[in-house]
């Protein structure tokens, strides 16, 4: 435990402004045993963040010569995939526009052009979020075909996206949208059409989220959407260090009083306070919403913290975790109606479901890893 508690430190440290002051630069100084932190890193996808963030802090040189050399190399190669990701991206929406097609770009496809990172080599993505209308999947669909594309992942009926669409030597696939996240009630796409900004790249124009419904999608992805890491007690550093780039990116621009109410809402007040607790607390993040955290939010913190240094205890809070994420009351009140006590919707739930899938798949589904 003491290790990776040291590994913790050394990493979200190396992810505050300035590189964590003097007493972070005198243990980075002082840190003999590197394999740990770096695991960590690679493990976070934030091994290429820790190296361009030493870089404008001028504490690069905090870090022995292997050390440095090895998160040039991956900071380096990040940047390459990111550049290709980009030009991946600029051709995808001139095929869309050039069809008639509207589009926003969502999450890591955004930051390839709205400078949320200073170094456009620093964030590292999985693919390429789009969001287009419903009413537009046919015409997106031809476009994707005529440039190549092929559907490898499709999603079930009901979900918020419709498929993984991938093409030889591409470094990512396209995963397009017609809705955010799963519980599409929080934040429903015609929200995000109807807030959306212009954006102009190389002469192709998009749209991309309000700052305030970038950090919206962020939180209910981070905490509630995917794996549902909120009931699962998980610290995630690079979705926590993205919280933490949009706040001071957008600064002013970002509504926190809505995310509040609307998060209240649907009772998720808990798992906003406990994510901003621990930006705060880890990575330094001043504290961005008018209330302060709870004794829930503040319990929850320390679960993640105890769970992070403690793997076994990860392991077996995973079936509670999935148990809470698919019994939690803003879906079955979106299921069921508003209207009445919450545990005759669990019992109504848990029936229907048990009725419709077989043992095999139950089990699967509460020990869901991935």
């Amino acid at each position: 435990m003491r290790h990776s508690w040291q590994a913790l430190r050394i990493v979200v440290e190396a992810l505050r402004p300035d590189g964590g002051g003097t007493d972070a630069a005198a243990r980075r100084l002082g840190h003999a045993e590197w394999t740990a932190p770096l695991a960590l890193a690679n493990a976070h996808l934030v091994a290429p963040s820790v190296y361009a963030n030493l870089l404008e802090a001028g504490r690069l040189g905090d870090l022995p010569k292997d050390v440095r050399d090895y998160l040039d190399l991956v900071h380096g190669c990040n940047g390459e995939r990111n550049a290709a990701l980009r030009r991946q991206a600029l051709e995808l929406i001139g095929g869309l526009r050039g069809a008639g097609v509207p589009l926003v770009l969502l999450k890591g496809a955004a930051s390839l052009f709205l400078d949320h990172y200073r170094d456009p080599a620093e964030r590292m993505l999985r693919d390429i979020d789009v969001l287009v209308p419903r009413r537009a999947a046919g015409q997106a669909f031809d476009v994707l075909r005529d440039l190549g594309y092929e559907a490898e992942i499709r999603y079930p009926p009901g979900h918020h996206a419709y498929a993984d669409f991938t093409r030889p030597d591409d470094p990512g696939a396209v995963d397009l949208h017609f809705e955010l996240v799963d519980p599409k009630y929080i934040l429903p796409a015609g929200e995000i059409w109807q807030r959306a900004r212009s954006a102009s790249v190389d002469g192709h124009e998009f749209l991309v989220p309000s700052p305030t419904d970038l950090m919206l999608h962020h939180v209910l992805h981070a905490q509630i959407h995917y794996l549902g890491n909120f009931y699962r007690g998980v610290l995630d550093l690079r979705q926590l260090h993205e919280f933490a780039t949009l706040t001071r990116h957008y600064g002013a621009a970002i509504d926190w009083p809505f995310i509040a109410r609307r998060m209240a809402q649907y009772r998720l007040d808990v798992p906003l306070q406990s994510y901003a607790l621990a930006t705060e607390r880890l990575l330094g993040l001043p504290w961005p919403l008018g209330k302060r955290p709870g004794i829930a939010a503040h319990l929850h913190y320390r679960r993640c913290v105890a769970q992070f240094h403690l793997p076994a205890l990860a392991w077996l809070g995973i079936p509670w975790g999935n148990l809470r994420s698919s019994f939690a009351g803003h879906r079955l009140n979106a299921l069921y109606g508003a209207e009445g006590r919450l545990l005759p919707k669990m019992a109504r739930h848990a029936a229907q479901y048990l009725e419709k899938h077989k043992a095999d798949a139950v089990i699967g589904r509460l020990f869901r890893v991935r």
